[in-house]
């Protein structure tokens, strides 16, 4: 007779053998998780910061490009310009040191100076518009296929933060601030008469003004700053694009546009002028860093000084650096030995770790500064 068959469990050793294999594998199982979940992280932040940086960089491309167009590049010293107005007008003045940086503790980020950069020309409309007739300080406009088809339209290009540019019959250019608008009527007056043409100064119009030139011009500025909009994170800075008065000084109130989030640091540096003084020999000079040619300290090039030449710049390499909206507790944060040196991580808050941060630049040709080659010609 067969008896029943015991049936052989686990033996103590074989469970214990048993639980740590499960565990090892549970724990190379969830490195591989956390891991592939960090790189995933890691790269949407990295295609998030490449995206505002490139879309900041485009915007401030496009505008520097545009310093100086159907403008003085500097109403100081262009003999086309007649009767210089009272505030000087230059397609391109740089401040340095001159950004918000956030300092969670003293020293916290060193080494960062973003610059600010203030631009002169049209980069409202970039159309010519003809005049009817010219009356005192009353400008009376053509309806072309180019005049504003609403009201409103014509309003936010022809304000009273900006220049009204009138080219006369001898190519003269005259800038006048403009004081008002009316639509109905396609005129616009100006704070001051448009200056007329006598024996005694052949600089203004010429009887009635009919089809001259006419357009816009004022001034931007782009600048670090903090935001300052309700809900914004403490520390957080932006890319700030804002209208200035005729003085190119005073913000335009409710102007400021946030062209890029989570900017940290905007640098311009590897400048080209062109410094044959005759207009015949074109002579590029570079300059390394905006220290070198911006108003404080320096030769002064992109100053406000008398003696500035932002007509001569032909080339400039724009830098632009942003931040991951948190901290990153296992990314080491580098100090920056100095503020042309690659910027490695953004201190927040004095927790452990540190903000990524990403950094673009780009050459741009001042191409509006170049085609107007403001040099005195001939002997």
């Amino acid at each position: 007779m067969m008896g029943i068959g015991k049936e052989r469990g686990f033996t103590l050793i074989e469970l214990m053998v048993t639980v740590a294999l499960a565990t090892v594998i549970i724990g190379a199982l969830f490195m591989i998780y956390s891991q592939s979940v960090s790189a995933y992280r890691m790269e949407n932040q990295f295609l998030d910061l490449q995206e505002r940086a490139k879309f900041g960089l485009e915007h401030l491309k496009r505008d520097l490009r545009r310093a100086g167009f159907l403008a003085t590049p500097n109403s100081g010293t262009d003999t086309d310009v007649c009767q210089p107005p009272a505030n000087t007008l230059r397609a391109i003045v740089v401040h340095t040191n001159s950004g918000s940086v956030t300092e969670p503790w003293p020293g916290a980020n060193p080494m960062i100076q973003p610059v600010r950069m203030a631009l002169f020309g049209d980069f409202f409309s970039g159309k010519l518009f003809r005049a009817v007739g010219i009356q005192g300080n009353l400008v009376y406009l053509q309806m072309t296929p180019d005049f504003p088809a609403t009201q409103a339209e014509f309003d936010r290009l022809f304000n009273a933060n900006r220049y009204l540019r009138v080219v006369t019959q001898d190519q003269f250019e005259i800038y006048v601030p403009i004081q008002a608008a009316n639509y109905s009527e396609a005129s616009v007056t100006t704070a001051v008469p448009i200056p007329t043409t006598s024996p005694d100064s052949p600089c203004g119009v010429t009887g009635f003004g009919e089809a001259l030139e006419v357009s816009v011009a004022g001034f931007v500025r782009y600048r670090v700053a903090q935001d300052t909009r309700p809900g914004a994170p403490e520390g957080k800075t932006d890319l700030i694009r804002e209208e200035m008065q005729v003085d190119g000084v005073t913000v335009v109130t409710g102007s400021q546009l946030v062209i890029a989030d989570y900017v940290v640091d905007l640098q311009l540096y590897d400048l080209f002028f062109d410094t044959d003084p005759t207009g015949t020999n074109p002579t590029l000079t570079r300059f390394d860093y905006i220290e070198e040619v911006a108003s404080e300290g320096g030769g002064g090039r992109l100053g406000t000084l008398p003696d500035a030449v932002p007509q001569d710049l032909r080339f400039v390499t724009v830098k632009l650096t942003v931040r991951t909206e948190g901290e990153d507790e296992n990314f080491t944060f580098q100090p920056r030995q100095n503020v042309h040196a690659p910027l490695d991580g953004y201190e927040l808050t004095t927790m452990r770790g540190a903000c990524r941060t990403l950094t673009l630049a780009s050459r741009v040709q001042l191409t509006s500064l170049a085609v107007r080659n403001m040099k005195v010609t001939g002997p």
